[in-house]
């Protein structure tokens, strides 16, 4: 009863095509893959729950390339940003295709970035720039910045709906921030919220539908949310006479304010479009995955010989057949799952391993050197900064390549 069984298969008919065209045309090392027929599907999911009058923000960290953004902003005809790296500004400022784009900071910055950011772009695109404050003392920081520079900022305020991860907790807190806005109009000006919920998808539900929980959380948020939008409104009536950003959602909320919302009119999504493990819960059960790590096998050797206890190795396979075979990869340790084919795990006793990597696995799996591991990110933006590039499908053949940038 507690003999291991066997957990290995082969390649399923979408892995066995893409393996296929990577020992036919790929460049015989670690990739990172990106299906643009799953992206584009997940491209027509997301317009789909965001309709007008809501606007579609894209979370440049979770992209981080230029060609994937310029995708994305084709298919969803979007012109707006959340930007949370001052390196990123500076790029996309000095970008002909973004640099008239709607930026928000999707985190506040120390005002020492501020000044770098100042240094490298030109003052009437910096001056554009959503900056994101959180405290009355940043708000003070960034003031005494402006009028340094004599220039003026625009700021959404970042409100806690019960995420607890700061911002501003109470309506007298935002008032008074909106009370020095109103006295400094020649360098500050109020551009709107924003307030982040991810907590609501993990909301406990012992017994019920998940997603009727969730509803109920976002519910809450959202009344949290208006409560600052009506006290500002109230005190401040001049600040709210524009189109104001109410700026909220995220990859794993976002669709719930298809409906029942009066107060958000600005969504942000990133990981999403691609969909990395992290992002494995039941508000996407609509989105595919749509890239992944493929790593060339280098050897395979029969059955699983340790150092120093090779007189006794015979005895591993006998009792687990997942360790009948051990392949070593081009490069390991990546942050990812392994995905395809199925069954194979990292030897705990030889460690990991940047260079070589080592996995176990049935027969079943059935790979040969230079077949190809197929691995599933954790998260999309670290994997796709540290690999460069990515590897463009069609169909499940190689159609280019996309530079990536770091963060």
């Amino acid at each position: 009863m507690i003999k291991p069984q066997d957990e290995g298969s082969a390649y399923n008919e979408y892995f066995s095509k893409i393996n296929k065209e990577l020992k036919e045309n790929g460049f015989g090392k670690p990739v990172v893959l990106l299906d643009l027929d799953r992206l584009d599907t997940n491209l027509n999911t997301l317009s789909n729950n965001i309709p007008p009058p809501l606007h579609y923000r894209i979370v440049v960290k979770s992209l981080p390339s230029l060609d994937l953004l310029r995708h994305i902003t084709k298919s969803t005809k979007t012109n707006r940003l959340m930007v949370f790296h001052s390196g990123d500004i500076v790029m996309l400022l000095s970008d002909p295709d973004f640099s008239s784009f709607d930026i928000l900071l999707g985190k506040p910055m120390p005002v020492r970035a501020l000044e770098e950011i100042y240094k490298k772009t030109k003052s009437e695109k910096f001056q554009k720039i959503h900056w994101l404050v959180d405290t009355e003392t940043r708000l003070t920081q960034y003031l005494e910045f402006a009028k340094t520079k004599n220039i003026k900022l625009h700021l959404v305020l970042e409100i806690d709906v019960g995420l607890h991860r700061g911002g501003f907790t109470q309506t007298k807190e935002t008032n008074l921030a909106l009370e020095m806005i109103t006295n400094y109009p020649n360098h500050l000006e109020f551009d709107g919220f924003m307030g982040y919920e991810p907590h609501v998808a993990s909301v406990p539900n012992l017994l019920g539908d998940k997603n009727i929980a969730i509803e109920k959380a976002i519910g809450s948020s959202l009344s949290l949310y208006e409560g600052f939008v009506t006290s500002g409104k109230e005190f401040y009536p001049s600040l709210f006479n524009k189109e104001l950003i109410l700026n909220g959602g995220g990859s794993k909320t976002y669709r719930f304010y298809k409906k029942n919302n009066k107060i958000v009119n600005d969504v942000s999504v990133g990981s999403a479009l691609v969909m990395p493990t992290d992002f494995d819960v039941s508000t996407l059960a609509e989105h595919k995955p749509a890239f992944y790590i493929a790593a060339p096998v280098l050897k395979r050797l029969e059955g699983t010989t340790i150092p120093f206890l090779e007189f006794i190795s015979f005895l591993f396979p006998l009792w687990n057949p997942n360790l009948q075979v051990t392949y070593f990869t081009y490069g390991g340790a990546y942050l990812a799952k392994k995905e395809s084919p199925t069954g194979l795990f990292d030897n705990s006793l030889y460690g990991v391993s940047t260079n070589q990597g080592i996995l176990n696995g049935s027969r079943k799996t059935n790979l040969q050197p230079d077949d190809y591991v197929f691995y599933r990110p954790t998260q999309s933006e670290k994997v796709m900064a540290e690999m460069g590039e990515v590897v463009l499908l069609r169909n499940g053949k190689i159609i280019g390549t996309w530079k990536c940038f770091i963060n």
